[in-house]
């Protein structure tokens, strides 16, 4: 035993720095891989596993060969929102990683189905001969990493298990044990809720991109019937600018319309039919609503609908509501200490 620990503790201490570069390199690919792909997740972090977690696993029964058994030794978790992100992360590393599927598994499927607990999939995974090709990643040959893949309530669950010390350590009266797992149940039945409603929302946008598409504007003035009803007036963003982060209808725009007292986009595209002259500068989304609104009433927009979220404007749109019916809007600036640009 311990002749196997010391060989185990002289080969982490030659190799630990290799391994540390090998999970950052695997790192980068991944995340440059599920930006590419545009799959969502809330955080993506590698690990180096330290000599006392090594060679205690080292000291198992069951590693005869250590060196070649622990797999681990290199560790990236990949924090997704929703089971389909998982699934769709899953299938990245699939394509572009070399997958040990003796040594990986779904921790869903080791569960009997009367059981609730732990769930995470697991890969161990080596660089594909690609990558292996490239001069820079010739040394990582032969390397493996396990990659956990979870939602954030899986982790939260695996996290809470994981340190039990804290306060449920020991043997526990049922009772208590059974409330535990009823807590990984119900998280597990939201996280499946989660995918429900993301697959609605994903339903529901397709829906109004179809209507808006078709000329039915009887729909109600949210961020995707705003956003949809732009594209389809104005052209892609390549027309038309955008807000910050390229977004067409931003929250705070959607409720300004709201509050203005628009109900459907079809009162937004009567407006806009009979206002030529925001046809004719629409410098970008955002900016179209609400020189609408300032020009059809600019008491009320700033009496009642504006809240301080943008504070200038260029000299161009002033003069743009002074000659569409904004005379007091010089007042309004003034007392809402917004600045004008170009003056």
């Amino acid at each position: 035993m311990e002749q196997k620990i010391k060989a185990a503790g002289q080969w982490y201490d030659r190799n630990r720095g290799l391994y540390e570069q090998f999970s950052k390199e695997a790192t980068e690919i991944i995340t440059k891989l599920l930006k590419a792909e545009d799959i969502p997740y809330q955080s993506i972090s590698c690990r180096v596993k330290d000599k006392e977690s090594y060679l205690g696993k080292c000291r198992k029964e069951k590693y005869t060969n250590p060196i070649e058994q622990i797999m681990d030794v290199s560790g990236i978790r990949i924090i997704a929102y929703t089971n389909k992100d998982v699934e769709k992360i899953c299938g990245v590393l699939q394509n572009e990683f070399w997958i040990d599927e003796k040594n990986s598994m779904n921790k869903a499927d080791a569960l009997e189905t009367n059981k609730v607990g732990y769930l995470s999939v697991h890969y161990i995974l080596q660089l594909s001969e690609r990558r292996l090709q490239l001069a820079e990643c010739k040394k990582y040959r032969n390397l493996r990493c396990e990659v956990q893949v979870r939602t954030l309530l899986q982790h939260a669950w695996a996290e809470i298990e994981h340190d039990r010390n804290y306060k449920f350590s020991g043997v526990l009266p049922d009772e208590i044990k059974r409330r535990f797992y009823l807590v990984a149940g119900v998280l597990e039945m939201m996280d499946r809720e989660f995918d429900r409603l993301s697959k609605d929302i994903d339903a529901y946008v397709a829906r109004t991109e179809i209507a808006i598409s078709a000329g039915n504007y009887k729909l109600s003035i949210d961020s995707k019937s705003v956003e949809q009803y732009m594209l389809k007036r104005f052209g892609e963003p390549i027309h038309i600018g955008t807000g910050l982060g390229g977004t067409v209808a931003m929250e705070d725009l959607v409720e300004e319309l709201t509050r203005f007292g628009y109900e459907t986009i079809q009162d937004i595209e009567d407006d806009l039919n009979g206002c030529s002259a925001v046809l004719e500068r629409r410098k970008t989304y955002i900016g179209v609503l609400r020189d609408l609104m300032i020009m059809k009433d600019c008491v009320k927009y700033f009496r009642e609908v504006y809240s301080g979220n943008w504070q200038a404007v260029d000299e161009d749109s002033v003069r743009l509501w002074k000659e569409n019916g904004a005379d007091d809007v010089e007042r309004y600036l003034d007392d809402y200490e917004i600045s004008v640009c170009g003056k």
